[in-house]
Parts: C-alpha cells; sequence; structure tokens
C-alpha cells in the first residue's frame, strides 16, 4: 500500500479570525484605521485614505484637505484639521466626530459631521488635573445627532466665525458642564436648547462655568436659549454668562435663560439687543445685567436681582426679584412685581406699577432725575430726591414718603384727578396738582397720619375765568405739623390769581382779586408798548433834523442804526418789565424855497425790533417796519418849526410762562400813526457856542386789537393813545478843526410829560388801564462831525427817569451824503 500526504484543516475560532483579517495582511490599507503613536507626529491630506484615527499620548495628527471617518485623542494628543472633514460611520462604537480626553484639537475651515453622536466631545481623565481645548475658526462647521460640541470640567471651548449644530429634535448646540466657552462671530444652534450648562458627573466641589458671547447667535430649535441646571448627577450647575456686542438668544418656547432648580447664573448683556424671557425656577438663583444700550423685550420671572445701566432698555415685567436697580438713563416699561428693592437714579425712567414683596419690607428710592410713572402698591418706604418724579395713574395710598431737594409727586394729568392717602411724609418736597377752578375740583392730597417738613405745591394754570370764587381744597390732614406754600406764591387762573390759605388743619386755593395773572400783565405790556416803539424811532429824526438846522442842510441822503433800553416800572405791571429796542432807518432830504421860506423835506423808511423781559422767563416780540415824512422850516431870526409824520406797521407775539411753569403764547399784527412838532430858536453866543430852548409834543394812536392765548385766555386792547409835552434846551458848539472838518459837540436836557391816562384792556371781559402817564427828566449828548462837503457823521446817548418809563440807555450813530 503506498502511502499519501493528507491536508487537513480545523475550522477554529483562531482559524476563522485568520481568515477575517486576510484582507489586510494583503491590503493594510483596508482596515480603515491609523494611529499615531505616543510622541509621534503624523500628516495626512487628501491623498490619504479615509480612516478613523487614534492619536496616544503626547502625539500629533495634522490634517490638510483631509478626510476622516473620525479621530481619538488621549492626553496630551494635539489634533490640528485645515480644510478637512470628519464624517464618523459608527463603526467599533465611535459615534462621536472627534473624542477628546485631556486633549486638544484646531479646526480651520474644516467640517466635523456626528450622524449618530456628537460632534466633538472635549473630556477629561477624572484621574488627571486639567481637561480638553477646542477651537474652532475660519467657517469651520460642526455637527451631531445629539449635539454639535460637549465639553466637560475644565475644558476651554473657543468658536471664532463658525457654527455648531445638533441636528437631533432633543439635541443641544454646545453642553458645557464646568468649563469655559468664548463664541464670537459664530452661530450656535440645538434642535432642543442651544447652550446647556451643567456639572461634572463626578464633581464634589461645583466650579462655575464661563461663558462669553460676542456677536454670536445662540438658538433653541423648540427650547430655552440657554439652560443652566442641566446635569445628569443632579448637581447644581453655575455659570457666567456674558452676552455682547450684538449677540442674539432665540429660544422657540420664548425662553432665552432657564435657571432650573438648585443652579445659579448671572446674566450680563453689553450692547445687545433681545427678544424673549428669563426665568429661574423656584430655589433657583439669577443676576441679571443690561448695561451699555442693551435692550431686553420679555419678562424676567423670578431673579434675584436686575440691573439696567448705562441706557439699557427693558419692555417687559419683572415677576419676583430680591432686587431691581435702574441706573443711568436706562428705562423700563413694563411691571415690578413681588419685588423686595427698587432703585430708580441718574435720569432714568421707568413707565409700569411697583408691587413690593409681600413677605418683606420693601423700598423704593426715586433720586437725582428719575421718572416713575405707575401704581405703587405694597412699598413700605418710599423716597424721592434730587429732583426725582413719580406720576401717579390713578388714586391710592403709601405708607411712609420722604421727599427732598426737588423730589416731586405729580397727582394727576389729563383732566383726571386723584387722591393720594400717606400716612407719613417727611422731607422737603413738591407736588404737582391738577385743578379745575370752574367745576372746583381738585386732585387732592391727604395726610392720614403724621406730616413734618415744608413741601411746595405747584398747581396747574388756565387761562380760563372760574365761574365762582370758591374755595378748593387740595390738602387734607388729620393734625397739623406740615407747612405748605405755593411754587411762585400764586396760581394764574384767567385774569387774576389764586393763593393758598389754611383753614384748621387743611389747605385751600382762594382767589385773589388784588393780584392780576401773569398773562394778563404780559398781554398789557404788549399792548402798551407801542408808544414806546414809536418814540423811539422817532427821537432818530430828531436829531437829525438837529443836524440839518445847525448845518444849513444839503440834498443827500442818510442812515442810521439805534438802540434803547427801557425799564417799565407801573404797577399794572406787577414787577414791570424791560424793553431792548434796535433799529435801522434810511431817508433822503432836501432844502426847498416855500412862499419865500426855507424848508428842508425829507422822507424816510425804518425797521426795528422790541424784545420785552416779562416776569417769570416771559417775553414779548415786537417787529414794526415804518414809513414817514418831515420837514423843517428854518426863520432868518433862527426861529425854526420841526414835523414829523409816520406809518408803522407792528407784529406783536408774546410767549408768556405761567405759575405753574408752562408756557402758551399768542400773537397779532396791527397799525400806528404818529406825528411830532417841535418849535424853537437857534440862538448864536460867542466863539461858535449856540443855545436852542424847545418845546415839543409828539401824539401816536395804536390802533386796538383783540387776540386769544393757546391756553384760552382772551385780550381785547382799545385804541392805545399816548400825548408826550417836553420842554428843554440844547447847548452846543461848533469847532473847525485843523484838518477842515467841523465837530459839533451838544448836550441837550428836557422835562417830558406823558397826558395820557386811560387806555382801556379787557382780559376775559375783566376791565384793566394801561396807564403809562408821568412826568421825567431826560439828557443826551453827543457830536456831529462835518468831514467834508459831502460826508456828516453823528452820534449821540441819552438816558431818562421817570415815575413809571425810564429809559436806562439810548444810542444812534449816522452818516449823511451830500449829493
Amino acid at each position: 500500500m503506498s502511502s499519501k500526504s493528507v491536508f487537513s484543516y480545523r475550522k477554529t475560532a483562531t482559524s476563522v479570525s485568520a481568515l477575517l483579517f486576510m484582507p489586510l495582511l494583503i491590503n493594510p490599507s483596508l482596515a480603515q484605521a491609523g494611529t499615531v503613536p505616543a510622541g509621534q507626529s503624523q500628516a495626512i491630506d487628501v491623498n490619504t485614505p479615509v480612516e478613523t484615527w487614534t492619536v496616544e499620548i503626547g502625539a500629533t495628527l495634522t490634517g490638510s484637505g483631509a478626510s476622516t471617518l473620525g479621530i481619538t485623542g488621549v492626553a496630551g494628543a494635539t489634533v490640528n484639521l485645515t480644510n478637512s472633514t470628519v464624517t464618523p460611520d459608527g463603526v467599533n462604537g465611535l459615534t462621536q466626530g472627534i473624542a477628546l480626553t485631556n486633549a486638544s484639537a484646531t479646526l480651520n475651515n474644516s467640517t466635523v459631521t456626528s450622524a449618530q453622536g456628537i460632534g466633538i466631545l472635549a473630556a477629561r481623565n477624572i484621574n488627571s488635573a486639567g481637561g480638553s481645548q477646542v477651537t474652532l475658526g475660519n467657517n469651520s462647521v460642526v455637527r451631531g445627532l445629539v449635539g454639535g460640541l460637549a465639553g466637560n470640567r475644565f475644558s476651554d471651548l473657543t468658536v471664532q466665525d463658525s457654527t455648531v449644530e445638533g441636528t437631533g429634535a432633543n439635541s443641544f448646540g454646545i453642553r458645557l458642564h464646568e468649563g469655559a466657552l468664548s463664541a464670537s462671530g459664530s452661530t450656535i444652534t440645538g434642535g432642543l436648547n442651544g447652550l446647556i450648562v451643567g456639572t461634572d458627573a463626578n464633581a464634589s466641589t461645583v466650579i462655575q462655568s464661563s461663558i462669553v458671547l460676542d456677536s454670536t447667535q445662540v438658538e433653541g430649535q423648540s427650547g430655552s436659549a440657554i439652560v443652566v441646571g442641566y446635569s445628569p448627577a443632579n448637581i447644581p450647575g453655575v455659570a457666567n454668562i456674558q452676552v455682547r456686542n450684538g449677540s442674539t438668544l432665540i429660544g422657540g418656547n420664548g425662553t432665552l435663560l432657564e435657571v432650573r432648580t438648585g443652579a445659579a447664573a448671572d446674566l450680563l448683556v453689553d450692547n445687545s439687543t433681545l427678544a424673549g424671557n428669563i426665568v429661574v425656577d423656584e430655589g433657583g438663583s439669577g443676576n441679571v445685567v443690561l448695561q451699555n444700550a442693551a435692550a431686553l423685550t420679555g419678562d424676567m420671572q423670578n431673579v434675584t436681582s436686575a440691573t439696567l445701566n448705562n441706557q439699557a432698555s427693558m419692555t417687559g415685567n419683572v415677576l419676583g426679584a430680591s432686587s431691581v436697580v435702574i441706573n443711568n438713563a436706562s428705562t423700563l416699561t413694563g411691571n415690578l412685581q413681588d419685588v423686595a428693592n427698587v432703585s430708580i437714579n441718574n435720569r432714568s425712567v421707568m413707565v409700569g406699577d411697583v408691587m413690593g414683596a409681600a413677605d418683606s419690607v420693601s423700598n423704593l428710592t426715586l433720586d437725582n432725575g428719575a421718572s416713575l410713572t405707575g401704581l405703587v402698591s405694597g412699598v413700605s418706604n418710599f423716597a424721592i430726591s434730587n429732583q426725582a418724579l413719580w406720576q401717579m395713574t390713578d388714586s391710592q395710598a403709601v405708607s411712609n414718603l420722604t421727599l427732598n431737594s426737588g423730589g416731586t409727586v405729580r397727582l394727576g394729568s389729563n383732566q383726571q384727578y386723584f387722591q393720594l392717602d400717606v400716612a407719613n411724609l417727611a422731607g422737603n418736597g413738591r407736588f404737582e396738582i391738577g385743578t379745575d377752578f370752574n367745576q372746583g375740583i381738585s386732585d387732592l392730597l391727604n395726610i392720614t397720619g403724621s406730616a413734618t417738613g415744608n413741601h411746595q405745591l405747584l398747581v396747574a394754570s388756565t387761562g380760563l375765568d372760574p365761574v365762582n370764587d370758591d374755595s378748593i381744597k387740595v390738602v387734607q390732614s388729620v393734625a397739623s405739623g406740615a407747612q405748605y406754600d405755593l411754587v411762585n406764591d400764586r396760581v394764574d387762573v384767567g385774569a387774576y390769581t389764586y393763593r393758598l390759605v389754611k383753614n384748621g388743619d387743611d389747605w385751600y386755593l382762594q382767589p385773589d382779586k388784588d393780584v392780576i395773572s401773569t398773562p394778563t400783565r404780559s398781554v398789557m405790556a404788549i399792548f402798551g408798548t407801542a408808544p414806546t416803539v414809536i418814540y423811539g424811532e422817532m427821537a432818530l429824526l430828531n436829531t437829525r433834523m438837529g443836524d440839518l438846522r445847525v448845518n444849513g442842510g444839503q440834498t443827500g441822503g442818510w442812515i442810521r442804526s439805534f438802540g434803547n433800553r427801557y425799564s417799565v416800572t407801573t404797577n399794572a405791571y406787577g414787577n414791570g418789565y424791560s424793553q431792548n429796542q434796535h433799529g435801522i432807518s434810511l431817508g433822503v432830504d432836501t432844502p426847498v424855497q416855500i412862499a419865500g421860506e426855507r424848508v428842508l423835506l425829507g422822507v424816510f423808511a425804518g425797521y426795528s425790533k422790541s424784545n420785552l423781559d416779562l416776569s417769570r422767563g416771559s417775553s414779548g416780540e415786537i417787529d414794526s417796519t415804518s414809513l414817514g415824512m418831515y420837514g423843517t422850516w428854518l426863520g432868518d431870526s433862527g426861529y425854526y418849526l420841526d414835523t414829523v409824520a409816520k406809518l408803522n406797521h407792528f407784529r406783536n407775539d408774546a410767549k408768556v410762562t405761567m405759575s405753574d411753569g408752562t408756557r402758551t403764547k399768542g400773537g397779532y399784527n396791527n397799525l400806528g400813526a404818529s406825528a411830532s412838532v417841535e418849535f424853537g430858536k437857534h440862538i448864536d453866543i460867542k466863539d461858535g457856542y449856540y443855545v436852542e430852548p424847545f418845546t415839543q409834543w409828539q401824539m401816536a394812536t395804536v390802533q386796538g386789537k383783540d387776540f386769544n392765548l393757546d391756553n384760552g385766555l382772551k385780550a381785547d386792547a382799545d385804541t392805545t393813545r399816548s400825548m408826550l409835552g417836553k420842554v428843554g434846551v440844547t447847548l452846543g458848539r461848533g469847532m473847525t478843526l485843523d484838518d477842515g472838518s467841523v465837530l459839533q459837540p451838544h448836550i441837550r436836557t428836557a422835562v417830558v410829560q406823558e397826558f395820557a391816562k386811560h387806555n382801556e384792556v379787557r382780559v376775559n371781559n375783566n376791565k384793566f388801564n394801561n396807564d403809562l402817564s408821568g412826568t421825567r427828566f431826560e439828557v443826551a449828548a453827543g457830536a456831529s462831525w462835518t468831514l467834508s462837503d459831502r460826508w456828516q457823521v453823528h452820534a449821540e446817548l441819552d438816558t431818562s427817569k421817570g415815575d413809571n418809563v425810564t429809559k436806562d440807555i439810548g444810542f444812534n450813530l449816522g452818516a449823511h451824503y451830500s449829493f
């Protein structure tokens, strides 16, 4: 029998494994796995097979244009990817795109996409110090079904100009467990929440997570934008969150920040605009700061503190808070409910109601020009100081109210009349009170307990006269103690005023027909000023004719400017007023012979403007344009006769500040006519000296007019008339200078009498008389200088002192050119 070779094959597990890995022995690239040994470096690119990579301790994997299935890095490992993609396929349980343990990864314009897990996981070895670092830049994109990017304890995540996205319905954009996140110019989106913050599963001591969002959008598509308090181990999370420079938060459920039970968050919003709610669950803690023009539209619920600073704004309600601070020109439109301490300061504005916490002593402070418009309830201590204002919106009661340094309470507005009940009033402040003098109703300050200090009442003025003279109660008190006074001492009501009187412990507004109102004084001043305007312009012409007499007169043209300041002190105007007038005139004149007599004739046109400085900041303005003619007769024996006739058109405007500080105005146009006759004699003495005794008579009549101020006050004046008589003397001298020019200085004194006493003015059908009659003395000094046969210049100063009208100073300057 012949022998025979036999090959036997045993189907064992070992042999099966060998058969399975046989292809790998033939072609290692088919293994789809690569390892960068410890301490080594590996570069991959577009030509490198698509593999799953393991980067061992201290090793470095650098990809440029590469594609991989997934990357795992351990302690000290470094992954650098540029223009690369990572797409795990889930083989061998690797579902994360990049999984780091105490390692780092830097992505530049690269994409990581996980269809089953997290895009990038930055974890730590609990037995090692430190965590992992991830840097995304230059339009990198990280996506994952569970979440985009997750950082555990001590992780440091930097996202610049990149996108992080959770694609699953319940996914997060970024999950942060006691790490740090800095994002700028980026978008973070989660199917459920955009950013969730929790604690390490093995943490014994909680470490605060730090988050800075700069020009970045965080969105939770169906949940909150940010959640603090997410933790598998239910250990409370703590986060410091900064939202800066145009960053936005979007919550699909309307919540921007959700702080869960036991968690704590500090949120700073700087120069960013947000829309949505901030919600702190019971047992959580949340401190919110909006600053530097930051804006929030939405509610804050159960926050520990809320601060608006540096022109920040909020439209929404704060529902539960230990402290609310609105500072430095910030605004809140909404209600504060169940708050313990509220401070509104430095020109800040709140429109809404303040309701104090029921289980604490609540305090409310308005300071430094701040304002609150709304109701106040449940507040134990309410302080208003330094020009701050509380505008009430309904009748109500407060416990302890302290006013200081211009602190103000405005009770009603827009013809709404409210009652304020104060248990205890202290300090020195102001109450603004609205009153209907026709119906006899008013806001009422009702002191139900104690009252101390000195307080002012600012009562609204009106241009309408009251229907009757009944007194009106404005302060009611159960006991005396505080002192009350009216701002500006009076209330302007139609043509007259009201004053404040005390009756028992109460205070009343009582009509006073002995003192006329500010609007009445103002319209009387406007009506009575026209003659002063006319005479101020007339003095210019009289001076011009004096020059013609002295210098003989030649045909020529002239121009003159002038200015006058008057003080009117008649009792009809209360404390009086001042008038500042300035203007310009020009004309031509020529000598003619009439019936053998030498006569100088001229025509002129002029413009002047008078500003009236009335009481309490009120003012008036009169624009005057004029046309006229003049002439002078020069007798051979020195006698002369000067005549002037003039027509004026006036545009009159009054702007009145009433006793309550409000403004009203009105105006009208009218005409005026005037004439002047002066008779005197020019007497030469010697050495060029001369004297001119004279008498002058001036008449003016101004058209009567009626007009209304826009506060309802009606004013009507009859024709205004004036008659001035003057007796005086002028002393001068003509001097020929070395250059042949002639200088002629002069001085003049006169006594003036105003004869018109009756110029009726009606205000709301109440009759008043504009009486400017009286005597005054005037003095003037000036000079004319004849430079040549053609040119002459002139200047004069004058002043007068009278019973009712004083000219503080007057001047005119002019030049004449002979043709």
